[in-house]
């Protein structure tokens, strides 16, 4: 089974420096990535290209932050990712009226090398969701993906990714941190999970 697993944050979104962007959005809810939200994602992939830390798996959320930050991930240590909407981003009623709208796995994948969608997923999230039921849904999907792999495995997502996945591996969500495109290690231990650390920047210096 998976020994290590890694999560990763998207970069800075665009609609956090453009208060207008969603005027004239296709997607109002699922903006990109600005230039440094780009660079962030690509420092991440340089960090494990210097570590030498490849990976027998990766996936991603289907928001299109999430899938950008893993094309710039895997565009500087190769290999290719799987979507999966289980690590996608919390569907709160707060934030949202209905369903956010993504788009397709048949777009992005043609749109972005890396990403592939020949995945069936493991966990489809339901709207709305409280915000335990969007952490437990994401920790459940951390331990299919975990149970499927063997190694390594990187899972892409958002601030709830972070605390779902340490949560569903680790029973508990103390010492996580999420900030952007931070780096979160879990680390097998005898028939449980530890968390190695979590909201790692400094490949951001």
């Amino acid at each position: 089974m998976t020994d290590t697993v890694w999560v990763v944050r998207h970069g800075q979104r665009q609609d956090t420096v453009d208060p207008d962007w969603e005027l004239t959005a296709a997607r109002r809810h699922d903006p990109g990535l600005t230039e440094l939200g780009r660079w962030q994602a690509w420092r991440c992939g340089r960090f494990f290209a210097d570590s030498d830390i490849d990976f027998e798996a990766i996936y991603c959320s289907p928001f299109l932050r999430a899938v950008q930050t893993t094309a710039e991930i895997c565009g500087v240590i190769g290999g290719t990712a799987w979507l999966e909407p289980g690590l996608g981003e919390h569907r709160n009623s707060e934030w949202f009226d209905s369903e956010p709208e993504t788009l397709s796995f048949e777009t992005l994948a043609n749109y972005f090398d890396p990403i592939r969608d020949d995945h069936e997923p493991f966990v489809v999230p339901e709207f709305p969701e409280t915000h335990d039921e969007a952490e437990a849904r994401a920790g459940e999907t951390a331990r299919r993906i975990a149970d499927a792999h063997e190694g390594r495995v990187l899972m892409v997502g958002h601030g709830l990714t972070i605390g779902g996945v340490v949560r569903g591996l680790v029973g508990s969500t103390e010492g996580v941190d999420a900030p952007l495109c931070g780096l979160t290690r879990i680390d097998r231990v005898a028939d449980g999970w530890e968390l190695g650390f979590s909201g790692k920047t400094d490949h951001l210096d």
